[in-house]
């Protein structure tokens, strides 16, 4: 009795929403590290956390556009 070979199969293609919710993630981590050196820093010191994530933000609610307007505007990075 002959045995068929198995055909090879394709890779599975990449986890979409898995790499999308690390981004977040990674997303939201960078602005937490801007608000800290905010909160850091002689002038941000007295001002609440929360109040210095909106001035960073600037009312936004899309972190990944925040994230690339203050890339964007860092000159160091």
């Amino acid at each position: 009795m002959a045995f068929a070979k198995r055909k090879e199969q394709p890779a599975p293609p990449p986890d979409l929403a898995g790499q999308i919710l690390k981004l977040r993630g990674q997303v939201e981590a960078f602005l937490d590290a801007k608000v800290a050196e905010l909160k850091a820093s002689r002038d941000g010191a007295s001002i609440p956390v929360d109040q210095l994530r909106h001035m960073l933000t600037l009312g936004d609610t899309c972190n990944c556009r925040v994230a690339m307007n203050l890339l964007a505007a860092d000159p160091r990075l």
